[in-house]
């Protein structure tokens, strides 16, 4: 969908949200136009190739607007396979308000247009053309097929079937629960099953009308449809090219450019097998010698060997093979180095795209643009070929936005890059020796270390990971953007500062060990000096969202009591859903010893029964107001249903425990709050972190943020009252006036 890009909006980072992508939680996430690796329809044409390397089809998104047809035509030519033609009438809840209004015609207009260019240019048989046309019946269906469309989307109808009201405001709150947080989803998939049965009656209906067996048989077929033209018309506007019949061009033998992963292809079945076997493989000789006509190298082989681990094999054969892994979450992935890859010469567009953990792509001479482009593990080394000069801008290996998007994964420049190196950067390592302008650029994870020049707009938009830069000549003042980061130097002595030195060691000495650098090791020979030059960069989202000093400035005491309020009561609930979950006791099972008033374990216990006791309330009313329910209600009953309630419905539940959780945070000052806001947020940042399924991440600047963060917040929380007691001491209350009003009304 080459377009405007779009925003997430911080409040709706969720931890989940944020390890999905890479980010840290309640920070925003940003795809800001253009889109750095698509400039042109030829970048179009490499962007469909590296999707290729999934061995799938490429679908492109186009909208209904001034030109549509010479653009689809381009499109076309750089390999699409479907184009989908959106009109006026949709639009992605990422967009902004003003595109949603204003972006975009009729699609009629850009269906017409679109086939019509593709008949006359012999390119109509080559791409599906698929209809965004805000499609309800089966009328609206014919229309676009007569007027050149070869599929047909459904969206907004689709909704309504499920229960969607059209309420236009999907993205605060969704009545019918679709697209926001919902108690139950009432929507019923055999409404939808139905409407498209009656659908696809009515299309052969109005086929069988015309005379037609197949939409195929109409499609281009123009003269079908009639304008509007009567005489009490105002305004009226001339469609006569709406509807102009073209004769399509057909090529009885065409030869498309299509996507060539001769490279990948010669090494894919005997890396497999090598897998298989448990040993490791090196690809390397006269037939890995490139020029820029091989684009995306490695990247089918990457998607390959992840198809082959989570789908191919058996489990017998990934416990048999010494080379295969499994992590946490229970994907497989490869040991370090189990496939080496050794190319040279000039290779083309996307070196080492989507590389993947245990794959080392390691090329001697220069890259074009895209270089490990969203990889996701695996090491990236690009060696200089010999011949450069020491001077800068005069040994650039690789071009621009390399690791582009990266979420894993180590590449090591024995040189320098081009512009937007690093540009969204999820989690990768990098050294490079110079880079150009907009160095890290919206990065939100991973670390990278430039040991040469670079130009300005260093860290533009960064809001999480680390940046380090050797600059002896105190450039870096001028040059980096004051409103995404602060800039620290190894000469403060710091604890923090002393964390980031040992991770600049370790960087300087992979650095060395891949390509030798020279450069690397007369800095490592002589670090007693070297080390005040570098600098390290930490984004400040991470002081906004993380550090009591600022909540406490930009939050309200109202805004902090909720979101520690919701965010404690969640987690009281999650407590009794695993327990359900592995049929455990809670706490293990332990309980106080006689006396034991005042514990920690004592009062957990008391805040989880009054979250079951009010479960069950909740499950007796909801039980009580059934039509036709039996009375009196069973505990048996009450209890199946408050185990729903905990697994599948909380929020009621949730809601419950708010209003006591409020209360007992309301015993806090302003700035225990802060601190206790910060360590909730710190532990989310950790959370995301561990949830991500990327094996490869090396960011130990993360974890000295983190280990600083908690002992400035345990520091400030030394001497306060946990929030467990405030809360046991409500909630024996509360449970001592339920029993007695029940015995009052019996």
């Amino acid at each position: 969908k080459p377009g405007e890009g779009g925003q997430l909006p911080a409040a709706k980072v969720s931890v989940e949200i944020a390890s999905l992508r890479g980010g840290t939680p309640r920070v925003e996430l940003v795809s800001p136009p253009p889109h750095h690796d698509t400039y042109s329809i030829e970048d179009l044409g490499q962007l469909i190739h590296d999707a290729k390397a999934a061995r799938v089809k490429v679908v492109v998104k186009l909208v209904s607007s001034e030109g549509i047809g010479t653009i689809a035509v381009g499109v076309a030519k750089a390999g699409a396979d479907v184009i989908n033609v959106a009109g006026n009438t949709g639009g992605t809840g990422a967009a902004a308000v003003t595109s949603l209004k204003n972006t975009g015609r009729s699609p009629e207009i850009g269906i017409a247009e679109v086939h019509q260019a593709l008949a006359v240019n012999g390119l109509r048989d080559k791409v599906v053309l698929r209809c965004s046309a805000a499609h309800q019946s089966g009328l609206d269906v014919v229309k676009s097929a007569i007027l050149g469309g070869d599929s047909f989307e459904f969206g907004t109808t689709a909704l309504m079937m499920l229960r969607c009201v059209m309420a236009k405001n999907c993205n605060i709150k969704c009545p019918a629960g679709l697209t926001t947080a919902h108690d139950e989803f009432k929507g019923d998939p055999r409404v939808l099953a139905q409407y498209f049965m009656n659908l696809a009656h009515e299309v052969r209906e109005i086929l069988a009308d015309l005379g037609y067996s197949s939409l195929k048989e109409i499609r281009g077929q123009a003269d079908l449809l009639h304008l509007i033209n009567h005489s009490t018309m105002i305004g009226q506007l001339d469609f006569t090219k709406l509807l102009a019949q073209v004769d399509e061009l057909k090529i009885t033998e065409p030869v498309y450019l299509e996507a060539d992963f001769s490279i990948d292809d010669q090494v894919i079945d005997s890396i497999k097998n090598s897998i298989i076997r448990g040993h490791s493989i090196i690809c390397e000789g006269a037939e890995f010698k490139l020029n820029n006509r091989h684009k995306t190298v490695g990247g089918q082989t990457a998607i390959d060997i992840e198809r082959l681990l989570a789908y191919q094999i058996t489990a017998e054969q990934a416990n048999d093979s010494a080379l295969i892994y499994t992590n946490q979450h229970g994907r497989r992935y490869l040991a370090a180095d189990s496939v080496t890859i050794r190319t040279t010469g000039s290779a083309g567009q996307s070196y080492a795209a989507f590389n993947n953990d245990g794959i080392r792509m390691e090329h001697t001479g220069t890259c074009n643009d895209g270089v490990g482009k969203t990889a996701n593990g695996g090491t990236i080394i690009v060696k200089s070929p010999g011949g450069g000069s020491t001077v800068s801008g005069e040994n650039v290996l690789i071009g621009n936005f390399a690791l582009f998007g990266a979420t894993g994964g180590k590449a090591f420049i024995n040189g320098e890059a081009g512009d937007r190196f690093a540009v969204r950067n999820s989690g990768a390592m990098a050294v490079v020796e110079g880079v150009g302008d907009f160095a890290c650029e919206y990065m939100i994870n991973g670390a990278v270390l430039n040991l040469g020049s670079f130009g300005k707009g260093f860290c533009t938009g960064m809001s999480g990971g680390n940046a380090y830069q050797y600059d002896p000549e105190n450039r870096l003042e001028t040059l980096y953007d004051t409103s995404s980061v602060d800039i620290h130097s190894l000469s403060e002595e710091t604890e923090v500062s002393a964390s980031h030195e040992q991770f600049i060691l370790y960087m300087l000495e992979q650095h060395i060990e891949y390509t030798q650098s020279t450069k690397a090791q007369a800095i490592l020979d002589n670090w007693d000096a070297e080390r005040q030059h570098f600098k390290f960069a930490i984004p400040l989202w991470l002081y906004k969202t993380q550090t009591a000093e600022y909540l406490g400035k930009s939050m309200d005491r109202k805004a902090m009591v909720e979101e520690l309020s919701i965010a404690y009561a969640q987690g009281q609930i999650k407590q009794v859903q695993e327990a359900y979950n592995n049929d455990q006791h809670l706490f293990d099972g332990k309980t106080p010893t006689y006396g034991e008033v005042d514990s920690r374990l004592t009062y957990n216990l008391v805040n989880s029964y009054a979250v079951i006791d009010k479960a069950y309330r909740i499950a007796k009313d909801q039980l009580s107001k059934v039509p036709g329910a039996v009375l009196p209600i069973t505990d048996k009953q009450i209890e199946q249903q408050a185990r729903i309630l905990f697994l599948q419905r909380p929020r009621k539940i949730q809601d419950a425990l708010v209003k006591t959780n409020r209360e007992a945070y309301s015993n806090y000052s302003d700035e225990q709050l802060a601190a206790l806001l910060a360590e909730k947020r710190l532990t989310d940042y950790k959370s995301a972190l561990m949830l991500r399924d990327v094996q490869s991440i090396y960011s130990i600047g993360s974890t000295a943020w983190i280990i600083e963060q908690h002992k400035t917040n345990q520091l400030a929380l030394a001497e306060v009252t946990g929030i467990e007691e405030y809360i046991a001491a409500l909630s024996s209350l509360e449970i001592v006036q339920t029993m007695l009003n029940d015995i009052q009304a019996a």
